[in-house]
């Protein structure tokens, strides 16, 4: 029998494998959505999801807040340091210097030999050990060596053998100073006698402070200074000298004396000085100055002083009083000047013990990795013997010098007690104070 069931009822009552299997598929239905869902939140957690197409507000809220990345500059690059200065080995240079050359007649007599010829080598006989020894050695022939050519003469209008010159270079002199008051006791030609004499017969010998008026080498406008400079050099350091009077007895034509001799005037000093320290490192003046038998300097001599200091001179050694004067530096630092006021006489017959006593300049100079400068400085006097009834003049060193000497020495009958060894070292300590070494019988010092 068949029973007729309404169509839902015959859907509720299918068989039971028919309703699972619907489950099923709702159930993987269900689980894939479950996955779908995991996938995007992972995805959202790990950001791999596909692009997110921020909004403007989160554009603009991201580019407020994230902060801009800086870009680098290139660095600029380093300026080279400077190259070091190169090394300079050091060099040693020694001067030295002798007082004025007086060649009164009784000093010319003293070169008188038995032949008749002259030889005036007994006058640097005991001096020569330090003539030799410095690199650079300089005289300063005070009277003109006029030779044959006149009579030979002395005081007051000198005219001395040229053979003294000869005994200068057979030393070792160096160089020789020519501008004194002196330089026109024979005029103009006597200077070009000199000057002749030196070119012919020693050419290796410097002579500064004049220039020949018949010769090439006057000094035109604007030329050369006769001053000099003369440049010494050893291994690369060079030292100029320079060489004035501000002394003259005789003026043979104002106008002409400039070009021929090296007169002191402050434009030429600042034009010469100038010019030396482009030549040279260090730069020397000899300065005829002064008054004479003046044992300190006087007003002169400090105005010139400082016309040398201010143009930048490094050394002053002076002369022309015939007495010492003290030595002494002047200004601090890079502006000091070693001054040696006066060296006095090396030798005369002058009448008066003071004129025997003279002075031995030496300076040492040195160039290295810090310039050139002066390094230290002595002052050594010097006695000027002449025994009785002879020839023999000569000229010592104080150091060496003793009573026995002075005993034999013309000079005692003279001055009273003046002119023994003692008198000397009081003279000395009386005027050149307390830089004067009883021990040594000199002045040293270093700067």
């Amino acid at each position: 029998m068949s029973e007729n069931y309404p169509k839902d009822d015959r859907q509720a009552h299918e068989e039971p494998g028919g309703a699972r299997h619907r489950l099923g598929v709702l159930m993987l239905a269900l689980a894939l959505a479950l996955a779908v869902v995991s996938a995007v939140a992972l995805a959202t957690l790990t950001g791999k999801g596909g692009p997110k197409q921020a909004s403007t507000k989160e554009v603009a809220s991201s580019q407020q807040s994230a902060p801009l990345e800086a870009v680098d500059e290139p660095a600029p690059e380093p300026e080279p340091a400077p190259p070091e200065p190169p090394h300079v080995e050091p060099v040693s240079v020694r001067l030295m210097m002798i007082g004025d050359i007086l060649m009164h007649m009784g000093v010319i007599g003293s070169g008188n030999m038995e032949d008749g010829s002259l030889n005036y080598d007994h006058l640097f006989a005991h001096i020569a050990d330090d003539v030799r020894e410095a690199d650079v050695a300089v005289v300063n022939q005070e009277t003109i060596l006029g030779g044959y050519n006149w009579p030979f003469s002395g005081y007051p209008a000198f005219n001395s053998p040229q053979e003294v010159g000869d005994a200068e270079a057979a030393v070792g002199f160096d160089v020789i100073l020519r501008a004194t008051n002196h330089t026109f006791d024979m005029g103009y030609a006597g200077v070009s006698s000199e000057l002749a004499f030196w070119a012919n017969n020693h050419p290796e010998m410097a002579v500064i402070g004049a220039a020949d008026p018949d010769g090439d080498g006057i000094a035109p406008a604007g030329g050369t200074s006769p001053a000099g400079p003369y440049v010494f050099e050893k291994d690369g350091f060079r030292i100029a000298l320079l060489n004035y009077t501000a002394v003259l007895n005789a003026n043979v034509d104002p106008s002409y004396d400039e070009q021929v001799m090296g007169i002191m005037s402050e434009d030429r000093i600042r034009v010469d000085v100038e010019a030396a320290h482009e030549q040279a490192d260090i730069v020397v003046v000899f300065a005829h100055w002064g008054e004479e038998y003046q044992t300190s300097p006087v007003e002169s001599e400090y105005y010139w002083a400082s016309v040398f200091q201010d143009a930048g001179v490094d050394v002053v050694i002076g002369g022309h009083p015939h007495v010492i004067q003290p030595v002494e530096v002047l200004g601090e630092g890079d502006d000091r000047m070693l001054v040696f006021w006066s060296v006095g006489n090396f030798v005369s017959t002058q009448n008066d013990a003071r004129n025997m006593l003279g002075g031995m300049a030496k300076v040492d100079f040195v160039k290295d990795d810090d310039g050139a400068r002066v390094t230290s400085y002595e002052f050594i006097p010097t006695v000027t013997q002449k025994e009785p009834y002879t020839t023999n003049m000569t000229t010592y060193k104080l150091p060496d010098y003793n009573d026995d000497l002075a005993a034999q020495s013309t000079v005692s009958s003279w001055a009273g007690e003046g002119g023994t060894a003692g008198w000397y070292y009081d003279y000395c300590a009386g005027v050149l104070g307390d830089a004067f070494d009883w021990d040594t019988a000199t002045v040293h010092g270093s700067l």
